[in-house]
């Protein structure tokens, strides 16, 4: 019998009929009940519920980076944290991968990515609840592309440091996840666009730092837009010549958190002190 049609044949004598007939020919009772049934389907009108599934984003313990060594296992890693005088208790929460490709395979987004054979510092950005919502990638050699990141959690902004910081303490940001090793209680946004901090934190608990570039159109730009919205930021003094803050530690600047806590501005006194700072 044919499930659509309601054909029925009997393939040993070639006889075929419609299913209705048959039934009334062989059992009337049946027959009726089948009427019954089916006519029920057809003019059943009543609406069906729709249902309305949702999917959340997947997300990433931080075990997924398991498979990777430490970086304090790693000599490559030990070697750069060590040059960069990186501080080592944060040595413990970052990974090494031997080629960059491998990372591949911690997101679907990335599977048929290439990502290069170059060895990486890699360093974990987590959201507040401990998520990993992405990762970048420092190269530990000559490669052009120094960083590599990858991001897990398009709904979520990329910033690092978030699930180890006190927001009920004085809160800095900086552009370089690097750079925020060496000062207090303080997070990276990765870049120099700061507009991502703005559902994260608190105005008046907080200080932007830019890297020292008064040549840099676009950062003046930046500078004046996060001043505009009420943030405090820090303007380097003259007597500063180095980009970032990594730079500053590396030729032993004293009291860098002093000097960002003195040359901290809000208003209208820091569109003057930009004005004063720019080379441009």
């Amino acid at each position: 019998m044919h499930k659509d049609t309601y054909v029925y044949k009997c393939h040993n004598c070639g006889h075929s009929t419609n299913i209705g007939i048959f039934l009334k020919d062989h059992d009337e009772m049946l027959h009726k009940q089948w009427v019954m049934e089916r006519f029920g389907k057809k003019n059943d009108t009543r609406p069906v519920a729709q249902q309305n599934f949702t999917f959340e984003p997947p997300k990433f313990k931080s075990n997924i980076l398991a498979r990777y060594p430490k970086a304090q296992d790693s000599e490559l890693c030990v070697d750069y944290l060590t040059k960069r005088q990186i501080p080592k208790k944060w040595w413990k929460d970052f990974y090494f991968v031997e080629k960059s490709q491998s990372l591949s395979s911690i997101n679907y987004k990335y599977n048929k990515r290439v990502l290069g054979n170059d060895p990486r510092l890699v360093l974990p950005f987590f959201d507040r609840q401990n998520n990993l919502i992405g990762i970048t990638g420092r190269a530990l050699n000559d490669s052009q592309l120094r960083y590599l990141t990858l991001r897990f959690d398009e709904e979520k902004p990329l910033i690092f440091n978030l699930d180890k910081v006190d927001f009920n303490q004085p809160l800095y940001v900086v552009e370089g996840p690097i750079d925020s090793l060496f000062l207090p209680n303080c997070i990276a946004v990765g870049g120099s666009d700061f507009s991502k901090v703005t559902n994260e934190i608190s105005k008046s608990g907080s200080t932007l730092i830019f890297d020292n570039e008064p040549r840099n159109k676009e950062i003046i730009k930046k500078m004046r837009s996060m001043g505009d919205q009420g943030y405090k930021v820090c303007v380097w003094p003259e007597t500063i010549k180095e980009k970032d803050i990594n730079d500053m530690v590396l030729n032993k600047i004293p009291s860098i958190v002093d000097v960002i806590n003195n040359n901290t501005r809000q208003g209208l006194e820091l569109s003057l002190a930009i004005n004063n700072w720019s080379k441009v």
